[in-house]
């Protein structure tokens, strides 16, 4: 009977414990698992003989956990977007005449040294999604210098390119975007990798912690990319698709549990990536979006109350996106990539300007200096229902800020600046090989940090802000608020 009530006593001190902890950041299975331990030692005890002193040390126990999980007055939840840099790196396998036959160029996101203080968890998870990335990139180097060697003439260009989908206080998600340039005579092969986290504690978060209705999301989803894809097939090869909707929704279904159909959580809804060559020669996107979902059945609470009407978002180089560039309801297919022009001086192609379309209407801004033209940063603002676009890039020894208004059917010119995306302090980012000084990448569209002044090179600049209007306009400030930093 003794050994029923003290049993009795320790498991609804046990109870009280993990009910005390909850809502708090301590692992509660971890603190489970002890509790566990010490229950099964001092019930162990209690058979043997009664001993209140084992009463007494469980409840020093419980008031211990309790000490470890509640964290000191002092120290205070970590608050806004963290500071994202963005990584550019390339690796190049040359020939005698100085041409590489192996091109590769990835880039990848990490948090500045402050914001990886504040979000340890996220700052490790970032880690994670840039080593899976580097071991894809490190497999196919390996393949590529195999190949090369068996065949001189073989040349290979790829690149891992990451964009940004959505960086609030909340929710942290991108896009990898893998393209082999050459292998086929579609174009470019390109597949996706996706992460998307929460901010606060670095878990990444799975599909089904969004979708309350799978079933009604991939009714959207199939519809929209069947037609696009159809009607691609239609106009490049003159055939439809094979498969029925049925079947084609079925896929879709499958290939999202397997990782093949990537996604991203949007601040205005989900966007989906589909590889190439898996139902076409070509890559695929779609988005569904929070206000597609009338009945209130597709996505969770949290998640659809969490649209955002002012953001910074990127679209992937090849496969493009849809955004609601005026808040209509309505998403249009946008792209902003960079477009390339044949030099044949080198017999290669070479950088030559920015190309933007919007719903169909197009335009290519070639740079001010044709052929000294580094690669482009390229931003899509939204706020006060417009969206513009943000681009920085090099040309020889000075670097602009341009930026250039999207609406549907019309891409117009916005304003243009002197100046680059601030640096990471040089000092703390040991980059090898043919590595960039890592730049802040924009986040709030009032607030972006950069270096500017009047002199002509960078090294005349000075950390400044600058505010993006709806129009396009640019603002800079030297008061940074403490946002940026002489480097």
């Amino acid at each position: 009977m003794k050994r029923k009530t003290l049993a009795a006593f320790l498991l609804c001190l046990m109870s009280a414990a993990l009910l005390a902890g909850c809502g708090k950041s301590t692992d509660q299975s971890d603190i489970s698992d002890k509790l566990k331990d010490k229950l099964a030692t001092v019930s162990g005890q209690g058979q043997e003989e009664d001993k209140p002193e084992s009463i007494e040390k469980e409840e020093d126990v419980s008031e211990s956990l309790k000490k470890e999980e509640e964290k000191p007055e002092n120290e205070e939840e970590p608050k806004g977007v963290p500071n994202l840099l963005l990584f550019r790196q390339n690796a190049y396998e040359w020939k005698e005449d100085s041409t590489p036959s192996i091109k590769h160029q990835y880039t990848y996101f990490m948090l500045d040294g402050e914001s990886a203080g504040s979000y340890k968890a996220l700052a490790a998870s970032l880690e994670d999604a840039r080593d899976e990335m580097l071991a894809k990139q490190s497999e196919a180097w390996e393949k590529d210098l195999k190949s090369i060697k068996e065949n001189e003439l073989i040349t290979f260009d790829e690149s891992w390119e990451v964009y940004l989908r959505r960086a609030d206080e909340k929710y942290l998600s991108f896009v990898t975007e893998c393209s082999k340039e050459g292998l086929f005579d579609d174009g470019a092969y390109t597949e996706y990798m996706a992460h998307t986290y929460y901010v606060d504690s670095g878990k990444e978060i799975v599909f089904s912690d969004v979708i309350t209705d799978e079933n009604a999301f991939f009714d959207l989803l199939a519809e929209k990319m069947y037609a696009n894809i159809d009607d691609k097939l239609q106009q490049y090869y003159s055939i439809g698709i094979e498969e029925d909707k049925d079947t084609f929704k079925d896929d879709l279904k499958d290939m999202m549990k397997s990782g093949k159909l990537a996604w991203t959580l949007d601040p205005f809804g989900v966007t989906c990536y589909l590889s190439a060559y898996t139902k076409a020669p070509f890559a695929e996107s779609a988005v569904i979006q929070f206000s597609e979902d009338a009945d209130h059945v597709i996505f969770t609470d949290d998640f659809r109350d969490s649209a955002k009407d002012e953001y910074v978002i990127q679209v992937p180089g090849y496969i493009g996106s849809y955004i609601d560039v005026n808040d209509s309801g309505v998403p249009v297919y946008v792209n902003a990539s960079e477009f390339y022009d044949y030099n044949e001086s080198y017999d290669d192609m070479e950088l030559s300007g920015l190309h933007l379309s919007c719903s169909g209407e197009w335009k290519n801004i070639p740079a001010t200096m044709k052929g000294g033209t580094d690669f482009y940063n390229i931003f899509l603002l939204h706020k006060d229902g417009s969206t513009v676009v943000f681009e920085n890039h090099d040309e020889y020894d000075t670097s602009f800020l341009n930026t250039y208004v999207l609406a549907r059917h019309e891409v117009r010119e916005g304003e243009s600046l002197k100046g680059c995306l601030e640096w990471a302090s040089q000092k703390d980012y040991d980059i090898n090989g043919e590595g960039y000084t890592p730049v802040y990448v924009p986040t709030d569209p009032s607030g972006i940090r950069v270096l500017t002044g009047n002199g002509d090179y960078a090294e005349d600049w000075s950390p400044a802000v600058v505010n993006v209007d709806a129009k396009g306009n640019l603002e800079a400030s030297s008061d940074t608020g403490g946002k940026a930093e002489s480097n």
